[in-house]
C-alpha cells in the first residue's frame, strides 16, 4: 500500500511543481517538490518499518533533486555525482537518461495520478492525528490545564484503543448529502441555486442549525476536493481495511497502548463495549471514532 501511496505522492509533486515553475510560482513549487515530498518520505519510512522498496526511494531521491535544482543547483550537484548518478549509471534496469550533469538531466514525467490512493494518504494522517489527540484528551480525562502552581492532575493509565469506522453517514447527514447533489456546481465547485434554503426546509429549527454546520464543512471538502468526494455518501475504500493494516504507522511513539481494536461503529462487537454510544455514533466516514481506556 505505502509503495503506491509514495509513488502516486512523487507524481502528484511532478505534476503541480512542473505547473508552478511554468507560471513562475516558485514558492509552491518547492512547496510541492520538496516541503511535502520530505514529509511524506519520513511517513513512508515510518509505515514500512525498515522494509522500504529501493526502487521508491531512488525514484524520490531523483526526482527531488531534479526538481530544486533551480533553487539549490551546487549542493544538488553534489549530491547528484557522490550518490545518485554512480547507482544510476550502473544501473541495467533504469530505463531513463543518465547525465553526470544534474542540469542537463531530463525533467521527470508525472505518472498518472490516483484520486483514491490519495484518499487512503489523507484519510491516514487524519486518523494518525486524531489518535494523538484523542490519547492526550483521555490522559487527563478530558479536564482543562489547572490554574498556574496548582498541582497537575495524575494522569490516566490508558492501555486499550477502540477505532470505530463508518461504512456510511447517520440518516440525517444522508438527507443533507442527497439534497446537495440535486443542486448543479459551478466550476470552482460551488452550488448553484438557494441550497441555505432547501437544507433549512428540510428540518426543524433545532436540527437545521445543526445541519448546516455539516453542510458548510462538506461544501469546503468538495471546494477543495471536487463534489463528488465532498457529497459521497459512503467510504470510498474499506477503512477498517486500512486502519487495521497501518496500525504501526498510526500508534508509532505510542508504547504505552498495549491493544487496539479497529471495528464497524454499529457492529454487534462495538455495542458491547460499555460506555462508547456516544462515539461510535460520531464515526462517519472518512472520521473513524477513537475511544481509549
Amino acid at each position: 500500500m505505502w509503495d503506491n501511496i509514495f509513488e502516486n505522492a512523487i507524481n502528484y509533486a511532478i505534476e503541480q511543481s512542473t505547473k508552478q515553475f511554468d507560471g513562475m510560482r516558485f514558492k509552491q513549487a518547492l512547496k510541492f517538490a520538496f516541503f511535502e515530498l520530505q514529509n511524506l518520505k519520513e511517513d513512508y519510512l515510518i509505515a514500512k518499518q525498515g522494509k522500504a522498496n529501493p526502487y521508491i526511494l531512488m525514484k524520490f531521491i531523483e526526482t527531488l533533486l531534479v526538481l530544486t535544482n533551480p533553487f539549490i543547483p551546487h549542493f544538488n550537484q553534489y549530491c547528484w555525482n557522490k550518490y545518485v548518478f554512480p547507482v544510476l549509471s550502473k544501473c541495467e534496469n533504469y530505463d531513463g537518461a543518465v547525465n553526470s550533469n544534474l542540469t542537463k538531466q531530463p525533467w521527470p514525467k508525472a505518472g498518472p495520478f490516483d484520486k483514491i490512493v490519495a484518499q487512503r494518504l489523507s484519510f491516514l494522517k487524519d486518523v494518525k492525528g486524531a489518535i494523538r489527540l484523542g490519547f492526550d484528551k483521555a490522559k487527563t480525562g478530558g479536564k482543562k490545564k489547572g490554574k498556574k502552581g496548582a498541582a497537575p492532575a495524575e494522569a490516566k493509565v490508558i492501555e486499550k484503543c477502540y477505532v470505530f469506522c463508518a461504512k456510511e453517514y447517520p440518516e440525517f447527514q444522508k438527507k443533507c448529502l442527497t439534497i446537495l447533489q440535486g443542486f448543479e456546481f459551478d466550476e470552482n465547485n460551488k452550488p448553484v441555486g438557494d441550497y441555505i434554503a432547501a437544507i433549512r426546509g428540510a428540518f426543524d429549527k433545532k436540527q437545521a442549525g445543526i445541519a448546516m454546520k455539516f453542510v458548510s464543512f462538506q461544501l469546503n471538502i468538495a471546494e477543495q476536493a471536487g463534489k463528488d468526494e465532498g457529497l459521497r455518501l459512503e467510504a470510498s475504500f474499506d477503512e477498517q481495511e486500512c486502519v487495521e493494516v497501518n496500525k504501526a504507522f498510526l500508534f508509532e511513539n505510542m508504547p504505552a497502548i498495549k491493544e487496539v481494536f479497529v471495528m464497524q461503529n454499529n457492529s454487534e462487537e462495538a455495542k458491547a463495549i460499555e460506555g462508547t454510544e456516544q462515539t461510535r455514533e460520531a464515526a462517519t466516514p472518512s472520521k473513524p471514532a477513537i475511544y481509549f481506556c
